[in-house]
């Protein structure tokens, strides 16, 4: 599991670098430059008070495939922070209503 999240993170910073996007810190207390928790994610986006930003870089769909199917409101929230979301694995904009 390790592994493959490694994978994930590699590949993901990479797309990010060749196409100039540059991560937001939202928390300065955060551990990463990246939330592996969707919860959190929102929660933080809702204090902050943030205007939109440009993208949310995913892997891929399938890693928020859970959270998407048990709290479609709360990701049609999460989503709507961002002007697109993007599957890395896609290499495309996903539509903020597409789950699976």
């Amino acid at each position: 599991m390790k592994e493959s999240f490694a994978i994930q993170e590699i590949v993901t910073n990479k797309y990010m670098e060749e196409n100039n996007i540059s991560p937001v810190i939202l928390n300065p207390y955060q551990l990463h430059l990246y939330y592996t928790i969707p919860h959190e994610l929102l929660s933080n986006l809702q204090h902050k008070k943030t205007a939109q930003l440009d993208c949310l870089v995913l892997h891929s769909m399938e890693t928020l495939g859970r959270f998407i199917h048990i709290y479609p409101e709360k990701w049609l929230e999460l989503s709507g922070y961002f002007k697109e979301i993007i599957s890395v694995t896609a290499q495309m904009p996903v539509k903020r209503y597409e789950v699976n």
